[in-house]
C-alpha cells in the first residue's frame, strides 16, 4: 500500500507480468496505478499505508529523525516538492515530529486536534503493544534476514529501489550540518528522538 497523487494505491507483484526486480519499485507504480485494486488477499503487507486495522503481526522500522528529513529533503528537491532551497528553511515550514504524525494519523487513523505529546503517548503505547518488534533502519540488512527467516520465503534478491547518487542528487548530507543546526532540529523533532531512543536502543 503506498501514496500516490494524494489517494491509497495497491500493487502487488503477483499481478504484475512486466515487475523487474532490477528496477525501482516506483517505475512499477507509475506504470501500473490505473489498474490499482484494493480488492483480493494478501498474506504480507506492506507500505506507508498500512495501518492499525489489518490483520496479523505488525512489524515497523523507524529511523533517526535527522537521517529521515535529510533523506526526505533530498528526494523531494528531485520532484520539485521541497519548499525552499534551504534545507533549515524548508524544515521549519513544517511540522515537526514527522514519525509521530504519521504514525498516529496514518497508522492509527486518528485526526482529532489534541497536542503533540498526546500524539506522542498514544504512538508510544501503540508501539509497545501492537507492533511485535519495532527496528531500527540503520539494521535494516539485519532485520530482512530475521523477517524473511519468520515469512519463509528467500532472503535474497533484494531490490535496493532507492538509489540515492543514482536516482537523485545527494544536496544535503549530514556532515554538512552545524551542531547549530543539530540542536534546533532536536529540539524540534524532541517526541521523535525520543520516540527512537527508546525503540532503536543499541543491541
Amino acid at each position: 500500500m503506498y501514496p500516490l497523487y494524494d489517494e491509497t494505491r495497491f500493487y502487488r507483484v503477483s499481478e504484475d507480468p512486466h515487475f523487474d526486480p532490477n528496477t525501482p519499485i516506483k517505475e512499477a507504480f507509475l506504470r501500473t496505478y490505473k489498474n490499482s485494486n484494493s480488492q483480493g488477499q494478501a498474506s504480507i503487507v506492506t507500505g506507508h499505508y498500512t495501518n492499525i486495522t489489518q490483520p496479523g503481526d505488525h512489524y515497523v522500522w523507524l529511523r533517526d529523525p535527522l537521517d529521515r528529513d535529510i533523506s526526505h529533503f533530498n528526494y523531494d528537491y528531485k520532484f520539485g516538492n521541497h519548499l525552499d532551497n534551504d534545507f533549515g528553511t524548508h524544515l521549519s515550514l513544517m511540522s515537526g515530529n514527522f514519525m509521530v504524525l504519521w504514525l498516529y494519523g496514518r497508522y492509527c487513523g486518528l485526526h482529532d486536534s489534541v497536542t503533540m505529546e498526546q500524539r506522542y503517548n498514544h504512538v508510544r503505547k501503540i508501539l509497545q503493544e501492537k507492533f511485535k518488534k519495532v527496528y531500527d533502519t540503520k539494521n535494516f540488512e539485519e532485520s530482512w534476514t530475521e523477517i524473511a527467516n519468520l515469512l519463509k520465503i528467500e532472503v535474497e534478491p533484494r531490490l535496493n529501489s532507492n538509489r540515492v547518487d543514482r536516482d537523485y542528487k545527494k544536496i544535503i548530507s549530514r556532515p554538512a550540518l552545524t551542531e547549530e543546526f543539530k540542536k534546533w532540529h532536536r529540539d524540534y523533532n524532541n517526541f521523535d528522538y525520543l520516540l527512537h531512543a527508546e525503540f532503536c536502543k543499541p543491541l
